[in-house]
């Protein structure tokens, strides 16, 4: 038997999201008879769904309608044709509910689904759409489902729909944005009915924005790295390597505390942050190597670390939790929601108040920044060491 699920991609990287069909060859269905092979009886499950049954009024209207039938014909006017209609009403009943108790609750997953699952039809037009689905297609009109998409999506769907899965058995799809939710969404499909191409398709999406947002920063981190590596002559001749990665990092961010370790093992550097759209720079800081300041305990641990103002009572107790230097704090002079901090050989780099949520893909793409940052920063050091009296040739 096929039974309709949920899964979630997002802490699944590499495994097929969305809403799967789940083959539980132990389960056999038909009709309204299912079968659980070594299912134990709950005798109080069972008598809730009888209790239920005798007290609505759709099974005394069918047994006097049958008692009154079956009276009227055999002139035979008792009580038991009334009554045994309704007993066995009420086992029957009863019995179909219990047996399908768990097949209701996977039933119901797809209403409570945040991203849309529906039934349409070749054209796109949606048939059939419940809970959470349709609640969003009501609320914005939507009757086809090119209008939550584009004709390119949902050309896309219908021939998918019509695809067979692949050799490693993931359900062909495709990847959509929808202007409607502002949501990057995976899409799967497939024919309700095999082979009949003109008959209902079943769609379900899966919200994929937050690996979507991560894949256009790794293009912005290219095209950045891109950048730099043009610059670097500038960079030897000016000194100003922080003032261009803050630049960068300030498009997301609204500080950013770039430093580097000196000799005694303490962290110097400068705080930059947006004021009137131009770039703010502080005076040097100095973070002694025994601070607890987080950008010292990232470095202590050899990770990244990031916390949230949304995990705590209050900001007392945020900072109380993560001791930022008070210089830094003054200079940026805004609350702090988050923060994210890494290093890298002497770099150490802490970034505050990100657009939205450091989820583990900004994690993974501040680690990338900071080691591909770190590669260059090497580079100018090298550069400008050949450039000084008896140093060694150009290197670029």
């Amino acid at each position: 038997m096929y039974v309709l699920a949920m899964s979630n991609s997002e802490s699944l990287p590499g495994k097929a999201g969305g809403l799967l069909l789940i083959n539980y060859p132990w389960i056999k269905y038909d009709g309204l008879n299912m079968a659980a092979a070594k299912i134990e009886f709950e005798l109080g499950t069972y008598f809730g769904f009888v209790l239920k049954e005798l007290f609505g009024i759709q099974i005394y209207i069918n047994a006097a309608i049958i008692g009154f039938t079956i009276c009227l014909f055999t002139h035979n006017y008792s009580m038991a044709p009334f009554m045994v209609p309704m007993f066995v009403q009420v086992i029957t009943r009863s019995n179909i509910k219990y047996r399908q108790r768990h097949l209701s609750a996977l039933v119901e997953l797809p209403a409570q689904a945040e991203a849309p699952v529906f039934i349409m039809d070749f054209k796109g037009n949606v048939l059939l759409s419940v809970g959470k689905t349709s609640h969003l297609f009501q609320k914005h009109a939507i009757r086809n489902i090119e209008g939550f998409l584009n004709r390119e999506a949902l050309d896309g769907i219908v021939k998918i729909a019509d695809t067979s899965p692949s050799d490693d058995s993931h359900t062909p799809s495709i990847e959509a944005f929808s202007g409607i939710s502002m949501k990057w969404y995976k899409i799967n499909a497939t024919r309700m009915k095999e082979g009949d191409r003109s008959g209902p398709i079943l769609v379900w999406f899966q919200d994929i924005s937050l690996r979507k947002a991560y894949d256009f920063r790794l293009q912005d981190l290219l095209r950045y790295s891109g950048a730099l590596i043009h610059d670097l002559g500038e960079l030897v001749e000016t000194g100003g390597e922080f003032e261009h990665l803050s630049s960068f990092l300030l498009k997301d961010y609204e500080a950013v505390f770039i430093t580097r370790m000196d000799k005694g093992n303490n962290l110097v550097g400068s705080v930059f942050k947006l004021s009137a759209n131009r770039i703010e720079k502080s005076d040097a800081i100095v973070i002694n190597n025994e601070s607890p300041a987080p950008i010292n305990i990232s470095r202590q641990k050899a990770q990244i670390i990031t916390d949230d103002i949304d995990d705590y009572d209050s900001m007392a107790t945020f900072l109380k939790k993560n001791p930022l230097d008070p210089r830094v704090l003054a200079f940026i002079d805004v609350p702090i929601r988050n923060f994210i901090t890494y290093n890298e050989a002497d770099l150490s780099i802490i970034a505050f108040n990100y657009r939205s949520k450091i989820t583990s893909y900004e994690k993974r793409f501040f680690e990338i920044l900071v080691n591909t940052y770190r590669t260059m920063i090497m580079i100018v050091d090298m550069e400008k060491k050949s450039k000084k009296p008896g140093g060694r040739s150009n290197t670029l």
